[in-house]
């Protein structure tokens, strides 16, 4: 207990008695504080009232205005009270305390006081916690600032970075430096997913008798850096079975047609992290993979390959190299005819001419043939085999294939193979019909000379008038005082819908093949695929027309018609 005590006042004196008890969490003192007055020894004074008080820290503590007794002993006026301070805060504090009695009974207790500015103990604070930098790169240093506020405040910082925990350093007075690279690993072990981790640096403060204090704490943010994973290359191969038996080698990629295949080696992640995944581009394709062998598949140009490793982190490292590819296009061919030898013969000339690509060639991995059918017929020969000529990637076929009947028209494909593919493209072969021949002593007119010296196909005038020969008369040039013309014509037409299931085909013209001297009287006789029978539209000196009614509703309805003119000579 401490007190305080007015000097002597015409023998009387008035004192406060005090105490102080500190929270030191709390940075407050609670102080206790009572009143006293006595005088001299002439007899005691009272009264039944009086003005008594106590003030601390500037505020009414007490108020006492009841009776009294007071004596030549210390009289306690009033009640004992308590009040709570704040400290500043780096835990000083002055107080002033007050203490007062009044009362008129006698003028020996008019206006005692006593007021004194009472020191109290500082109460020890926790050091602030500040840095050069709250976010860092692991393996940098950064300056940690204890602001303290007591010279013999010393000082340790804890770090706590995921479940990883740690002191840094001890008796730290206003400063220390942290290098972070001797906790680097323990740091990167924690965050072996992220580049960026988060954490707290405690700094608790102790006083001269190493008591703590307290502590504040500091957010921190740690980088990754310097962690990109490695590799030591990679291998690249077509495991395409089928090009590799054509090429002969692995290591040749065939556009559109190798699978590629990369094989990663030597991959590694860094600090902690691991290797997640691996990704490789090529052109504007690219392929991701868990595995360090990728599948890619095909590629369809030169370029570079681009291979990255990533590890966990996200962190990447990336090797590249040129790819060279060998071209591939599927066979073409660029020109193809078939002509008749002198433009009248049976024997057929086939040119052609087209490309390969070239490693096709190489491996002997093509073909070239033809197949054909009358232009009359549905079905086709079977495929002929030739070999053309070779230069480069470049072929060319100019040879005679064969005899085909002069008097029929026929269809082509010729057919250029690789390995892969197959193209088509078609021709024809029409029929041999010139319009003047010789061989061998003979004369043909509209078509090659078979029989006689002169051959003529079709009508003959001899001085302005018709002559006839028998193809045109089968039993005799005069039957009853009548001519007779027989013909056969045939074909595939459209038809369209008449009734119901009953369809008929445009009007087909017949030429008589030669203008007769008078409009004939025609019949006809039909063969077709379906039920069906012709009508005759018109007839003229020159040909007929007929309309086909049949059952079939196709663009492929066949027809077959035989025909007699008969008319006058």
């Amino acid at each position: 207990m401490a007190e305080i005590i007015s000097a002597l006042k015409n023998g009387s004196q008035v004192k406060v008695v005090y105490s102080y008890m500190q929270n030191i969490s709390a940075n407050t003192s609670s102080i206790t504080a009572s009143l006293y007055v006595h005088r001299d020894s002439y007899g005691p004074s009272y009264d039944d009232s009086c003005l008594a008080y106590i003030n601390i820290n500037g505020s009414r503590a007490m108020t006492y205005t009841s009776g009294f007794t007071v004596g030549s002993s210390w009289v306690h006026i009033g009640s004992t009270v308590t009040v709570t301070v704040p400290h500043n805060s780096d835990g000083t504090k002055i107080v002033n305390i007050v203490g007062y009695f009044h009362s008129s009974v006698t003028s020996k207790l008019e206006n005692l006081s006593v007021s004194r500015n009472i020191t109290l103990t500082t109460i020890p604070r926790a050091s602030r916690i500040t840095a050069s930098s709250s976010s860092f790169n692991i393996g940098g240093s950064i300056t940690i600032y204890t602001n303290r506020k007591s010279a013999s405040f010393t000082h340790a910082v804890n770090l706590y970075f995921g479940s990883y925990a740690a002191t840094l350093s001890y008796d730290i007075t206003d400063s220390y430096v942290w290098d972070t690279s001797g906790w680097a690993s323990a740091m990167y072990q924690q965050i072996p997913n992220t580049n960026v981790g988060t954490g707290t640096l405690r700094l608790y403060t102790y006083d001269t008798d190493g008591n703590v204090v307290g502590y504040t704490e500091l957010s921190i943010t740690a980088r990754v850096v310097n962690s990109n994973p490695s590799f030591t290359g990679f291998s690249y191969e077509d495991v395409d079975s089928n090009t590799v038996a054509l090429t002969g080698d692995a290591s040749q990629i065939v556009r559109t047609k190798s699978n590629l295949r990369i094989t990663v080696t030597g991959a590694a992640a860094q600090n902690y992290a691991a290797v997640s995944g691996y990704r490789v581009q090529y052109g504007s394709k690219t392929v991701t993979s868990s595995s360090n062998v990728i599948s890619f598949g095909t590629v369809s140009a030169d370029d570079s390959l681009t291979v990255t490793v990533v590890d966990s982190r996200g962190n990447t490292v990336q090797q590249s190299a040129a790819l060279t590819t060998i071209p591939y296009s599927p066979p073409a061919i660029s020109s193809v005819s078939l002509s008749r030898v002198n433009d009248i013969e049976a024997g057929t000339i086939l040119t052609c001419a087209g490309t390969y690509a070239a490693y096709m060639l190489t491996k002997n991995q093509y073909s070239l043939k033809f197949r054909y059918k009358a232009t009359s017929s549905s079905s086709w020969s079977d495929y002929v085999p030739i070999s053309p000529a070779l230069d480069g990637g470049s072929f060319s076929f100019d040879e005679n294939i064969g005899d085909f009947d002069i008097d029929s028209s026929f269809n082509f494909e010729i057919v250029a193979s690789d390995y892969y593919i197959s193209t088509t493209l078609p021709a024809l072969l029409p029929t041999a019909k010139p319009v003047f021949s010789i061989r061998d002593g003979q004369v043909g007119v509209n078509k090659i000379p078979e029989n006689g010296a002169l051959d003529v196909g079709g009508d003959v005038y001899i001085s302005g008038s018709k002559a006839y020969s028998d193809a045109y008369h089968p039993s005799a040039d005069a039957v009853g005082g009548l001519r007779l013309l027989r013909g056969a014509v045939s074909g595939t037409t459209a038809t369209q819908t008449a009734y119901g299931s009953i369809y008929y085909s445009p009007e087909i013209n017949i030429s008589f093949g030669a203008t007769l001297p008078e409009v004939p009287y025609v019949l006809t006789s039909l063969n077709t695929n379906g039920f069906g029978y012709c009508n005759i539209k018109s007839i003229s000196a020159t040909g007929f027309s007929v309309i086909i009614t049949n059952e079939v509703s196709s663009s492929d309805l066949r027809w077959g018609i035989h025909w007699v003119a008969i008319y006058e000579s």
